[in-house]
């Protein structure tokens, strides 16, 4: 890492200061873009025909001192090598082919979300607000037209659920030997190529990243249960609210769902696994019946996740609080010792 000014490396390892002159600072650095997640499957992976991998485990994270009034603009430019023809992230891209950096929530804006460079295939539509690109290498498995359809197919009820959505949302994927799952970012996702659109239990991976993406509503205090059971709920929910299941489906799998979280005693956790998202669902859908009962049908739990996309972060103590002000009083649902 370089500077034509004012850089020092700090006290702490991985760590520096720069101090930026008032015209022409420049930084540069070089950076390994390929990244194992396990022994045999990649998180991030740089090939001579193709690039994948999330800004923000490139781009170091900055916390910026400013002078009051002071202003940031960012923007992503790339240059790329001979024969690779194409570009995409989670951004807007802009007439000169730069992508416009934002976020309100921090002084100095730097790129986040997953990246896709290289002789890569994409398919773009505009769903209401959003612009949705899905992209993968060319000649990879990856169905890019069956996952834009899938996703044009249940956006109104994306819409309808969750409220505003992202300016753009780009899906990334790719094959072995990237990661054999879905990993979700602020703006995108990625997804395995094998991974199919929906499970033959009628849940979707695709849809349950989808929803992180959309809310980025994340446990904490031992509370993973909430993205996790969440997101898992609303990859049936969206698609059986769509039609693209029926009634009877729909209720197989809840109860595919129900034996293979049965044997779970908590759901409290840093981290949800399989079975303990599969008893939260079946929590959450207990929930989502109570508060409609309570209501009348004027309340759900699509007003709760609402609510709770606001705050982002949320423990379960958060959780009930926030389902018990929606409800005006206390919920059966949530008196149980899965939440203790």
């Amino acid at each position: 890492m370089t500077a034509n000014s004012g850089f020092k490396a700090g006290t702490t390892a991985g760590r520096a200061v720069w101090t930026p002159s008032a015209k022409g600072a420049k930084l540069s650095y070089l950076v390994k873009v390929s990244n194992k997640k396990d022994a045999h499957s990649y998180n991030a992976r740089m090939t001579s025909r193709w690039a994948m991998f999330r800004g923000d485990k490139v781009f170091p994270g900055i916390t910026a001192r400013m002078k009051k009034g002071a202003r940031s603009r960012s923007t992503l430019g790339f240059t790329l090598p001979s024969g690779w023809t194409n570009v995409d992230t989670g951004y807007i891209r802009r007439q000169d082919g730069l992508f416009d950096i934002d976020n309100p929530e921090r002084k100095f804006d730097r790129p986040v979300g997953w990246i896709i460079l290289g002789q890569v295939g994409t398919r773009r539509d505009q769903l209401g607000l959003t612009e949705v690109s899905v992209a993968a290498p060319k000649g990879d498995r990856f169905d890019r037209m069956g996952a834009m359809s899938l996703i044009n197919f249940v956006w109104p009820t994306v819409e309808s659920a969750f409220g505003k959505t992202p300016p753009k949302i780009l899906i990334a994927g790719a094959g072995d030997p990237m990661w054999r799952g879905g990993l979700s970012a602020p703006n995108s996702l990625f997804l395995h190529s094998e991974r199919p659109l929906v499970s033959e239990d009628a849940t979707s991976t695709m849809l349950h990243e989808l929803t992180h993406v959309i809310t980025r509503i994340r446990g904490q205090d031992r509370s993973d249960w909430i993205s996790e059971g969440l997101a898992e709920f609303y990859s049936i929910e969206l698609n059986y609210r769509a039609g693209g299941m029926t009634e009877t489906r729909y209720d197989a799998s809840h109860r595919y769902l129900r034996e293979k979280g049965k044997a779970e005693t908590t759901l409290r956790g840093d981290h949800s696994t399989g079975p303990r998202t599969a008893r939260a669902v079946q929590l959450l859908k207990a929930l989502d019946t109570e508060l409609r009962t309570r209501s009348k049908g004027k309340k759900d739990l699509d007003d709760l996740v609402r609510v709770l996309r606001v705050e982002r972060r949320v423990s379960t103590a958060e959780f009930i609080a926030a389902a018990e002000k929606l409800a005006g009083g206390k919920l059966e649902a949530l008196n149980t010792p899965l939440l203790r």
